[in-house]
């Protein structure tokens, strides 16, 4: 059973690194950012969104954990507001290599879809990379639609 803990800073700051790298490759490989240009951007982006760290207001930041010790993963997600009601914008979601394939995407979302009931929050949105067809047939697997990489689910 996955459960969804609390990061601390150490996690956080190892949770961004490799974050941070996933997301440069996304871009770079999208077309949106050179390889010269973006560390500078992703600095740039990460002092803009997340102006407190880890304490940065409505965003939440998560270990993905199965059973009682096994971290699979980590979750970082935003508190937003959509066009009338506020929603969940996923923002970064990773299963480590070792655990993929074994359902843990999934069950992180049904994990994430309770723990956004719970802050009284009906909607989960996010945005995928065209080239990222493995996430691509996940969210659609889960009910997520949409145009141009932006999903959601009203739930």
């Amino acid at each position: 059973m996955i459960k969804l803990e609390s990061m601390n800073t150490d996690q956080y700051e190892a949770f961004m690194e490799i974050s941070m790298k996933d997301h440069m490759r996304s871009q770079i490989k999208a077309g949106e950012w050179t390889e010269s240009n973006a560390l500078d951007n992703m600095k740039e982006m990460k002092s803009k969104v997340l102006n407190n760290g880890l304490d940065t207001q409505d965003h939440y930041f998560f270990n993905i954990v199965e059973g009682e010790d096994t971290q699979v993963g980590g979750l970082w997600f935003a508190k937003a507001e959509g066009q009338d009601q506020e929603l969940i914008f996923i923002i970064d979601i990773q299963i480590f290599e070792e655990h993929r394939r074994k359902g843990y995407g999934e069950s992180t979302f049904k994990a994430m879809e309770d723990k956004a009931k719970d802050m009284g929050i009906g909607i989960i949105a996010l945005h995928v990379f065209d080239h990222n067809e493995p996430a691509k047939a996940l969210y659609a697997k889960l009910g997520y639609t949409g145009q141009n990489g932006n999903l959601a689910k009203i739930f």
